[in-house]
């Protein structure tokens, strides 16, 4: 495994690969609460079945610095791919916030993506289809009252409980062990949000899913939270061609939930997309 810091714009960001450069480089970006260790079940395996993988931790999360200015995540990961030599197309791997970071990079630089997982991803600029989802998306709104009181009162180590309680009621006692702390160790990043100085899209992403041209696939879990279900399942419905499969017994957190499944299925897409 080669690992480093990749200078971008005013900053730095953590990464590792593992694999063979002469592979078809895959990508791993993840959720915005986690790090790039969240995909500590796929990136030694998927470099095992012949691609040349790469994690990284995105802007002030892991081992990346906590930016100064204002930063563009989509940018911050081209500048990451050249940094370490890549200057071809690349499959992308994105859970949750890490979806968005995808997608907004394939919109942002289509001709550098090979293909997309976007694994229950958010969106920028999403907007409700109806008032029916709006409801599903408040299901949850008395458990994120809860956490939003946590962080404001520093709590930090109630707001990751109930973060997971969210995100990962599918995981096992050691898997969820394992990703709360993680998850405690990032979460600066909810008491002192990046937003101010995140920029984004204009026009966001969610009005331009119509010009991903890349083969795409979504998948998503049946026990993730009803709002987040209804996302995917409409991001899924704008992005011509793209495909879905939907993973029995998995949450928010897909790839650990029911690793196995998603490990098969993700391989046997991505190596219809090797040619």
């Amino acid at each position: 495994m080669n690992s480093g810091f990749a200078t971008v714009k005013n900053g730095k960001l953590y990464y590792e690969t593992l694999g063979n450069p002469k592979d078809l480089p895959l990508a791993f970006i993840h959720a915005g609460f986690l790090d790039c260790r969240m995909w500590d079940e796929q990136f030694a395996l998927f470099a095992k079945e012949g691609f040349w993988t790469i994690r990284y931790d995105i802007r002030g999360s892991g081992k990346s610095e906590r930016p100064k200015t204002s930063f563009d995540d989509a940018t911050d990961f081209k500048d990451l791919l050249e940094s370490i030599g890549v200057n071809r197309q690349v499959a992308i791997i994105g859970l949750s916030n890490g979806g968005s970071i995808a997608i907004d990079f394939a919109l942002e630089f289509p001709s550098r993506v090979k293909c997309l997982v976007l694994v229950a991803p958010t969106v920028n600029g999403y907007e409700y289809a109806d008032e029916n989802e709006e409801k599903l998306d408040k299901a949850m709104e008395g458990e994120w009252s809860k956490w939003e009181e946590a962080i404001k009162k520093g709590r930090l180590g109630d707001a990751v409980e109930i973060h997971v309680r969210i995100m990962a009621s599918a995981l096992n006692k050691e898997t969820k062990t394992r990703i709360s702390k993680i998850a405690l160790e990032n979460y600066g990043i909810f008491k002192d949000p990046l937003d101010p100085l995140r920029i984004k899209m204009d026009p966001p992403a969610f009005k331009r899913l119509s010009q991903i041209k890349v083969p795409t696939l979504l998948v998503w879990g049946d026990k993730d939270y009803p709002g987040q279900i209804s996302l995917a399942e409409r991001v899924q419905s704008f992005i011509p061609g793209s495909k879905k499969i939907l993973i029995h017994g998995a949450d928010h957190l897909v790839n650990l939930s029911q690793a196995e499944v998603f490990n098969r299925v993700v391989l046997n897409y991505l190596r219809t997309q090797k040619t």
